[in-house]
């Protein structure tokens, strides 16, 4: 057990060191610590193999199950709009690469696993080549199981190097074809808006800010009135009269909507000097959410307005801007902006907490009960017609479902899922570094005579199409027919074949932060249906 323990932390630790040297531009990262175990099982290092499955088990429900609680407060909220269609545009690369895999099982004499094995280094997403291998261990009938797992670990191995350097190729194709949209385009990406409207619809006049709510079917908040020189906040009991001008907080998208609702948009020149009233002293200020008995509350309950005077005009979650709906549940660790008198903010803030150190340190209970059910949802068979056996989600698919429900509605069973986004990094690269080397050295014995004499060759030739054909049509559809920049097509395309090395490159010649967020919002999806995917196709071949 030491003698294994002490391995994988000393090939973890040589990995993650070279891997941040640079190669021209690149860097291999904790990837680098997949090819340090291969070629130290090479030259004949030795580790118990039970000690050795486990800790690559272990680490890959650590991974996923931290990438679902990170992403699952935002995750729903990242398919708004244009997310949507980035997850779309996603969705049909992954099914592309996975029609692939299903057309060359067909076409050729090589098993499914291998090839899931070589889509997993293809698309360099080694979280699935873990699904696929728990797929086969449930399905397959080979007597040298231990084999074949080792076959498509060195087939990911094969094709990993070329599945990062492709689609940095694949970017500069389609850079040379679509160079006028390398520049970004003003509401490429959804954001919030803030903006000054007065009240010229006389359907309007005489009713209050709750009525007003319930007659238009647009997410909203007006933080401040003008009326006859004097500046407020309006309470959702606020009659609003003709001429009124308000301050209204909403996604870019819905502005043209809202004018037409209220009657206009003020202008430069009849825009109100919001400073003049001194009277009223009004500061924005952004509160963090830490008290537990608001884990779970709704916003509309709360009436903000009318016992404290603020308005909440925008809720980041997760790094995502929320517009604060009556219905939205806070969230521990949310960030609420808020507007109103300083005195009142100062009291909000006493009344929800507004401290880090409580944050600072995780909720165990929940972390350790999320990953119990998601190993148990993990090994739940379910049945589909024609499979006699059934699939299970197991470690890698189980872990991230949970962690993602965990994330995004934990707060309603009064659970605090909340972790600091330096413990969640923490966790999640422990559990991958941690695979990655157990995965390099339960493969890396016959890695280079599978390359030179084996089926390597293929498999790398095979991996090579995998990696360009898909994700170049993808890019060039998407460039062609959408308004799209290059730059958010860079970072969906990177966010999709899971490839943070192209995006490092794509970033080194990026504007702006378009790219980035472009990537945020399709890997979580991406990454989830990949490991769901991997593992349905090989169960279903098999079975």
């Amino acid at each position: 057990m030491v003698q294994t323990l002490m391995l994988i932390c000393l090939v973890s630790g040589i990995g993650l060191y070279l891997g941040k040297l640079k190669i021209s531009r690149f860097t291999l990262g904790s990837a680098c610590v997949f090819f340090v175990g291969i070629l130290a099982a090479h030259f004949g290092a030795k580790v118990n193999d039970e000690m050795l499955h486990f800790a690559q088990n272990f680490g890959l429900i650590l991974f996923v199950y931290a990438l679902g609680v990170q992403v699952g407060p935002g995750f729903v909220a990242s398919f708004r709009r244009k997310g949507l269609a980035l997850n779309m545009w996603g969705l049909s690369l992954i099914l592309l690469s996975t029609l692939g895999v299903v057309a060359l099982y067909y076409a050729t004499d090589i098993g499914i696993e291998l090839l899931m094995g070589v889509l997993s280094g293809a698309v360099t997403n080694t979280p699935a080549l873990g699904a696929a291998q728990q797929a086969v261990i449930q399905s397959a009938q080979s007597p040298d199981i231990s084999s074949l797992l080792s076959d498509m670990a060195l087939a990911t191995a094969i094709t990993y190097p070329f599945g990062i350097i492709g689609v940095i190729i694949v970017l500069e194709i389609l850079k040379k074809f679509f160079a006028h949209k390398d520049v970004a385009i003003e509401g490429d990406e959804p954001h919030h808006f803030v903006g000054e409207y007065y009240v010229r619809n006389p359907e309007i006049a005489g009713k209050t800010v709750a009525e007003i709510h319930e007659l238009v079917n647009i997410d909203f908040i007006i933080s401040r009135l003008w009326r006859h020189g004097k500046i407020f906040q309006p309470s959702s009991d606020t009659v609003l009269e003709l001429e009124d001008h308000l301050i209204i907080v909403s996604d870019e998208t819905d502005a043209p909507r809202i004018t037409g609702f209220f009657g206009g948009r003020a202008t430069e020149k009849e825009q109100v000097d919001w400073e003049s009233d001194k009277e009223i002293q009004l500061v924005s200020r952004r509160l963090l959410v830490t008290k537990s008995e608001f884990n779970g509350v709704k916003l509309s309950s709360l009436r903000l307005r009318n016992r404290y005077g603020v308005n909440v005009t925008r809720i980041n979650r997760a790094e995502i801007d929320l517009v604060p709906t009556p219905m939205l549940r806070l969230q521990i660790g949310d960030r609420l902006t808020v507007v109103g008198r300083s005195e009142d903010v100062e009291r909000l803030a006493k009344r929800i907490g507004d401290q880090l150190k409580p944050l600072d340190t995780p909720y165990l209970i929940s972390i350790f009960l999320g990953i119990f059910l998601g190993c148990a949802l993990g090994s739940i068979p379910i049945i589909l017609p024609g499979i006699s056996n059934g699939i299970k989600l197991g470690i890698a698919g189980g872990p991230i479902i949970v962690g993602i429900l965990m994330g995004a509605y934990g707060s309603r069973l009064k659970l605090n899922t909340y972790i600091t986004q330096s413990a969640n990094l923490m966790v999640r690269s422990m559990g991958i570094v941690i695979y990655l080397a157990c995965l390099g050295l339960s493969s890396g014995a016959n890695f280079f005579t599978t390359l030179t004499e084996g089926g390597g060759l293929v498999w790398l030739g095979l991996g090579a199409i995998l990696t360009v054909v898909p994700t170049l049509l993808v890019g060039f559809m998407v460039l062609k027919y959408t308004d799209y920049t290059f730059g958010a097509v860079g970072g969906l395309l990177c966010g999709t074949m899971a490839n943070p090395i192209a995006l490092d490159y794509l970033n080194a010649q990026a504007k702006d932060d378009v790219p980035t967020v472009s990537y945020a919002s399709v890997y979580p999806l991406s990454m989830f249906l990949r490991v769901i995917i991997a593992q349905l196709v090989v169960s279903v071949v098999l079975s």
